[in-house]
């Protein structure tokens, strides 16, 4: 990137940090405002189709930061210069590395920037319709939805804070068995010692409990709801609109570890294929990445039949999605903060009417029509992702 455009886009950066009121956002929340605030900005006048890989040619103005503390991890941009990091240790004793928060700043990471209780988590299971999330005592997957939707909410401006008080409030996207809408509260921490701004107060319906003495009192309008479709084409696969083209290295090679276990032993043979649970931290994953990507560059034979599996379960998905719409599921990729499809994977099953679904593949209709084919998802990724829209109906993906 030359000097011109360097200093073009760290002027746009700047104004765009500006209006976030923030040193640190999601890079979907950065790439939204660039987008409105300039309606002719394009990432390929710097050379590249989305906005991190330019971020991250100006390490010197940006910082890009991954968060894996997410099923799928999200990425964020801290303004070089203006966001200072420290480690703090939970009353729990358990270390916690958090990016300070200005005074009344709304929290970033729902998990990390946020104290919480068990019993809290416990209620909101209980209020709202019956559902699978997961361990009874730790609610994974609801939490993993609360943080998601909060993520997304942030993304959208719909996270709302009082006017008079320190309390914020946003819209979970759940119900109770009536059909009214839950709300999250947040009241500032208090806690001495306590390194987190905000706590996590309850969950409530309008005008009943806390909804009555924090939500209904304090909040006009009452905070609005995750939207996530903006239109027919975000929830249906029309394959008569293009063709479907996948990337195939990233799908494969870089993804080794949600392949089912089983089936990539007798695919790839000679290699040692490691079970997802077995693999420990960061580093060995991506070593395990690394190796499997070798072994492949070694043995094309074996990456040419492992492709065209795969394209044989994508014709599969295909034609399951031209019988029924339902088949393609709606799903919140937070990285982009855009709408994809997933279609189902079958790859360890030879009888098609009863072939048993493996993996999800995560589709994105492009502006001339086709279907770009980005990664694999587990199911139980998969579930997580596409639960943030709505409950999944479709007879693959139900509750893992």
């Amino acid at each position: 990137m030359d000097s011109t455009k360097k200093e073009q886009l760290k002027a746009i950066l700047e104004s765009a940090f500006s209006q976030a009121e923030s040193n640190k956002i999601t890079l979907a929340n950065l790439g939204g405002i660039i987008k409105t605030m300039n309606k002719d900005f394009s990432y390929r006048e710097y050379g590249h189709e989305k906005l991190r890989p330019i971020l991250e040619e100006i390490p010197e103005i940006i910082e890009v930061e991954k968060d894996n503390t997410y099923d799928v991890p999200v990425y964020f941009a801290c303004l070089k210069g203006a966001v200072a990091s420290v480690s703090h240790s939970t009353p729990e004793g358990m270390p916690i590395r958090q990016v300070v928060l200005r005074k009344n700043e709304l929290p970033r990471n729902f998990e990390n920037d946020v104290r919480s209780s068990q019993i809290t988590w416990q209620d909101l299971a209980k209020k709202t319709l019956v559902e699978n999330w997961g361990d009874e005592k730790k609610l994974p997957l609801l939490r993993n939805y609360i943080a998601y939707t909060y993520l997304r909410l942030m993304n959208e401006g719909k996270v709302k804070q009082a006017a008079t008080r320190p309390v914020i409030a946003f819209n979970t996207g759940l119900v109770d068995e009536r059909y009214e809408p839950i709300y999250a509260i947040l009241e500032e921490n208090t806690t001495k010692d306590d390194p987190l701004a905000w706590r996590l107060s309850g969950f409530c319906c309008k005008g009943e409990d806390l909804g009555k003495r924090l939500l209904t009192a304090l909040f006009n309008p009452i905070p609005e709801a995750a939207n996530y479709l903006n239109q027919l084409s975000d929830v249906v696969y029309d394959a008569r609109s293009g063709e479907l083209h996948c990337d195939w290295d990233h799908i494969i090679k870089e993804n080794p570890d949600r392949i089912p276990t089983e089936w990539l032993s007798q695919k790839a043979t000679g290699f040692e294929v490691k079970s997802r649970e077995s693999i420990k931290g960061d580093a060995e994953l991506e070593q395990y990445k690394k190796n499997f990507a070798e072994y492949l560059d070694k043995n094309k034979a074996v990456y040419r039949n492992l492709i065209s599996e795969f394209k044989t379960a994508v014709e599969l998905a295909e034609k399951k999605v031209s019988w029924s719409y339902k088949t393609a599921v709606p799903v919140y990729f937070s990285s982009e903060n855009t709408v994809s499809l997933l279609l189902p994977l079958s790859l360890s099953s030879d009888d098609q009417a009863e072939s048993q679904v493996d993996l999800a593949l995560v589709v994105e209709k492009q502006p001339s029509g086709n279907y770009q084919g980005h990664t694999i998802y587990t199911l139980d990724m998969a579930y997580k992702n596409a639960r943030l829209i709505a409950r999944p109906e479709s007879a693959w993906l139900k509750e893992q």
